[in-house]
């Protein structure tokens, strides 16, 4: 009983993955659905034998370093508050890997569990891809703007023109686009010929948002695999080289064929220095990470301290990039709200927060991720894209990175004739045999 509740729970966060900062509630700016049931999951994991792999002892060093170092720097911050959440990210990323890599062996034992998974990804798209092909409509064709009140139901924060489904910025639309991307291939190849339509849309959209970030994690997700990779390097280093083309090329012509406009659209004339003077967002996601680094370097060994990233951001940001206050985005965070600053970039929050120590601790758990994908391309690649996700998002509840790492580490990707059916076959395999002698007999 245990178990089936575990996986139904683990199906239910599948099916709301894609919903991630609902209108009614307020607790944070990135606030996914699919993490409760998945803490819920990770509670019920402690009354099964579920326990963790040898590679996993650096996440869990990881944990307790960066929860302690956190609370002794609150001390002489004088902000509880800040560590507190910043623990109580920790401990969600921690329950959602737990339960992710626990759904992943049940996988070996049961076949049939891939079936539900499958099943439950088609419950957790087919909503959002059809909003978001309603936003394309809207967006090209209509333009009258009757797709914002739609969205506005599932997100606090509507952009207009924008392919951002049913999440909370276009950016979040296209990290759901891309981890589920992988799945769907996954399972498509596996027999699950139902979802070759939801893949295919799911091309279409991510082509058709002209997202900047979207096109960003795909490249770099492609040349990590390449570096990583240990069969057909030439072949995907062909991809790569035709997906920069088709991003530097193809994009631009597509907006000029398609007669779209708006802010986003300025980003693909690759003008970097005129973006980073005009583009709020563009200057965001380059300087924030670079302060990171900036207090990385300040405090090498330990860091600042989880959850205090923001603590020598005002200081860096007025010493290093004044043009910045030109935002007004940036310059509430300057004065108003300095305690909501974050790096945008979960490298940058790990160096700048958790220092050498923590880093080292946090890829040592990475590397052997990589390991448990071996050989497979599934893996490989979800492992590159997990690496590439984290470049505009520095949540540690994450919930699209712990589930395709537990997927990764629990060895859902890798085929593997499971343990149990193969002692079967083999006792099927003597009893027939006994069955023969005796009519031979």
């Amino acid at each position: 009983m245990i178990r089936n509740l575990i996986i139904a729970l683990f199906l239910f966060s599948l099916a709301v993955i894609t919903y991630d900062s609902l209108p009614y509630f307020h607790f944070s700016v990135y606030r996914p659905l699919a993490m409760f049931p998945m803490f819920a999951a990770s509670a019920l994991l402690l009354f099964t034998g579920f326990r963790f792999r040898a590679g996993d002892l650096f996440f869990l060093a990881f944990v307790i370093y960066s929860v302690s170092h956190s609370l002794v720097a609150s001390i002489g911050y004088e902000d509880a508050g800040s560590s507190f959440k910043h623990a109580i990210t920790l401990l969600f990323g921690l329950s959602m890997y737990r339960v992710s890599v626990y759904i992943a062996e049940q996988t070996k034992e049961d076949p049939d569990l891939k079936r539900r998974i499958a099943a439950s990804l088609l419950i957790g798209f087919i909503p959002p891809l059809a909003a978001g092909f309603l936003q394309l409509a809207d967006a090209l064709i209509v333009r009258s703007g009757f797709s914002l009140s739609l969205t506005g139901l599932f997100s606090e924060k509507v952009y207009r023109g924008r392919i951002q489904m049913l999440s909370g910025e276009p950016s979040w639309a296209a990290i759901h686009m891309l981890s589920g991307g992988i799945l769907m291939l996954y399972l498509f190849k596996q027999g699950f010929r139902n979802h070759l339509a939801l893949l295919l849309g799911t091309a279409v959209l991510l082509v058709l948002s002209f997202s900047a970030y979207a096109y960003s994690v795909l490249l770099t997700a492609l040349l990590i695999y390449v570096l990583i990779a240990n069969r057909n390097r030439g072949k995907m280093l062909f991809v790569l080289a035709a997906s920069v083309l088709a991003v530097a090329a193809g994009v631009p012509y597509l907006l000029e064929a398609f007669h779209v406009s708006g802010y986003f659209t300025e980003r693909f004339q690759f003008d970097f220095d005129h973006l980073i003077k005009t583009d709020n967002s563009f200057f965001i996601r380059v300087v924030f990470p670079a302060i990171g680094f900036m207090e990385f370097a300040h405090h090498p060994v330990l860091g600042v301290g989880g959850g205090f990233y923001y603590r020598e951001f005002a200081e860096l940001l007025l010493g290093h990039f004044p043009d910045g206050l030109d935002f007004k985005e940036v310059r509430d965070l300057v004065f108003k709200n300095p305690e909501m600053a974050t790096s945008r970039n979960l490298l940058s929050k790990l160096f700048a927060e958790e220092g050498l120590i923590g880093a080292a601790l946090f890829f040592g758990f990475m590397i052997a991720a990589l390991r448990s994908a071996g050989a497979n391309p599934y893996a490989k690649f979800a492992f590159a894209l997990c690496v590439s996700l984290v470049m505009n998002f520095d949540s540690y509840s994450f919930v699209n990175f712990w589930l395709l790492i537990g997927f990764i580490r629990g060895g859902f990707f890798i085929e593997q004739r499971p343990a149990v059916l193969a002692a079967g076959t083999g006792t099927s395999t003597v009893m027939q045999s006994m069955k023969g002698m005796k009519r031979i007999a």
